[in-house]
């Protein structure tokens, strides 16, 4: 007999038939978990980049690689010894406990044998990535290793159940005491990469702890057999996993290895800058996308519906946000971190242009994954691997700020790819996919223009100025624009989501969004005639 084990969630994950979900009642899910995670990545996002930029200042260039290398050792090791299992929980229709029983135990046997491998091989891996220093720092990472692989499975049961409230709640909780309580102290004391490590190390124990107090799954261990429709499913996700961390990892390697661990602290700091908020936002979708899309995987024109939206939501934040970050780059690098942070500033500009690219990737994946089209994912990021490989090695490799410009013409033919095949897959019009970007483009536009405008009218010497100008003419020219013309701000897919929410919205908004709706409904009406 198959026991639920989840009390209180909002989608049971045990012994769930798909067939008897209706679409409504996913749809329901779906924003009820999309809103808590984005309650709980505002507060993510902020206390991740005060944490790294405090961090940052009180650690310095080269102790800030020595951390950002071990994060990316632990990245890679997580993916082999995870195997893919937990996205394989997520979308099987059918799960039971014995299967999970069965995934924890040998994850928990993956977990023991790539953290000791990492351990034993610490000092020679430390010498082949150019950095013989951080020996000791990816030695300790090996205990990270092994917490995070074990941790995937509470998380991903979580996932499955859409029971977002509680996993925003438990990594939240996890953030605070880890990266600012422990952190802050030990760096004011340490001022090495320990502090990092030791702050890293505590959020995911109490993350995990938190969560598993939620779902409760067995630690007993089981014979890790009879699991094969994981396990092919899981072999699958892993390759493609492996290609997309190479494609956003390869040139943290590639910096690490000829330029030392000062020029990687520069290059983490001007990527995670960009990539922190840009991962809180698409990842958020990711977890809600993929089991949604799991769930109504027999439904086109939902998966279409769906899929328009959230891409029509990352290029309206995205696009805006990022150019103007480009353009902005000097001000925030100077005002965030200091003089001493100034050769971040080059690379921050071509990675900022990047994020827009890598947010119509990441959403575009988990609905691959949804479909049981991973093998589709995975061509596609192999073939982006090699691409990647080869200009690196045509275009050479004179300066991290040239690996920055390359990083951003992989991730254009990443996104490229990736949208035409899931257009191809859902029948989707190049219209309607064009469609997403007329708002968004407009907004970037008018961003672009009022950061140019604030550079050029504000003193250099005063970079907090510049910002705060950009920001103030930006917001008020896309109000004004938003409220004159909301058909050109928001697509009609998103207002059609935003629609649901309209009795919580102020008034004036929800009064913008019907307008969208009206005018899409005369021109589809226009266009049967």
């Amino acid at each position: 007999m198959q026991i639920s084990f989840v009390a209180k969630a909002p989608l049971d994950p045990v012994n769930r038939d798909d067939a008897t979900i209706s679409r409504s009642t996913v749809a329901h899910l779906a924003l009820r978990a999309a809103k808590w995670n984005y309650i709980g990545v505002v507060f993510r996002v902020v206390i991740q980049l005060i944490a790294q930029i405090v961090l940052a200042r009180f650690l310095g260039p080269a102790e800030f690689g020595y951390y950002a290398l071990c994060f990316m050792v632990v990245g890679v090791g997580y993916l082999l010894a995870e195997m893919g299992l937990s996205s394989a929980l997520i979308q099987t229709r059918s799960l039971t406990n014995n299967d999970i029983q069965r995934v924890w135990t040998l994850l928990v046997i993956s977990g023991l044998l790539w953290a000791g491998l990492l351990a034993a091989v610490a000092e020679q891996l430390a010498l082949l990535l150019g950095n013989p220093e951080a020996a000791a720092y990816l030695r300790f990472a090996a205990i990270p290793l092994f917490l995070q692989v074990i941790a995937s499975v509470a998380l991903a049961l979580l996932r499955k159940s859409l029971d977002f409230k509680r996993i925003q709640l438990a990594q939240l909780t996890g953030m605070i005491v880890g990266q600012v309580f422990v952190g802050f102290t030990l760096a004011v004391i340490l001022h090495t990469a320990w502090a990092m490590l030791w702050a890293w190390l505590v959020q995911l124990l109490i993350s995990w702890i938190l969560m598993f107090t939620t779902v409760r799954h067995r630690l007993i261990p089981a014979w890790p057999q009879g699991i094969n429709h994981l396990s092919w499913f899981g072999a699958r996700a892993l390759t493609t996993n492996i290609a997309n961390w190479l494609i956003e990892n390869l040139d943290n390697l590639l910096v690490a290895r000829f330029f030392g661990a000062r020029s990687l602290g520069f290059y983490a700091v001007s990527y995670n800058l960009v990539r922190y908020p840009t991962n809180h936002l698409v990842t958020t979708l990711q977890s809600v996308l993929f089991p949604t899309s799991a769930a109504i995987q027999n439904d086109p024109s939902a998966l279409r519906a769906a899929y328009l939206a959230t891409l029509s939501l990352v290029a309206v934040v995205t696009v805006p946000v990022f150019i103007s970050a480009a353009i902005l780059a000097e001000p925030l690098i100077l005002v965030l971190y200091g003089q001493e942070w100034k050769e971040a500033i080059a690379m921050m500009q071509p990675l900022a242009l990047a994020m827009p690219l890598h947010a119509m990737t990441a959403v575009s994946g988990p609905l691959l994954w949804g479909m049981n089209r991973v093998g589709t994912e995975s061509l596609l990021q192999w073939f982006t691997v090699f691409c990647f490989l080869g200009l690196v090695i045509v275009l050479g490799l004179a300066t991290p700020v040239q690996l920055a410009w390359v990083v951003f013409g992989v991730y254009l033919i990443r996104a490229f790819l990736l949208v035409l095949a899931v257009m191809r897959i859902l029948d989707l019009r190049l219209g309607e996919v064009i469609g997403c970007f007329r708002g968004p483009l407009v907004l970037a536009c008018v961003a672009a223009g009022s950061a140019v405008l604030a550079v050029a009218f504000a003193n250099a010497h005063y970079a907090l100025i510049q910002i705060g100008l950009a920001i103030v003419i930006a917001g008020s020219l896309s109000f004004a624009l938003f409220w004159l013309a909301p058909g050109w701000v928001l697509a009609p897919g998103l207002a059609r989501v935003l629609r649901r929410f309209s009795g919580r919205l102020p008034q004036s908004v929800a009064s913008r969004i019907e307008a969208i709706m009206r005018e899409n409904e005369h021109r589809t009406n226009r266009e049967q005639r």
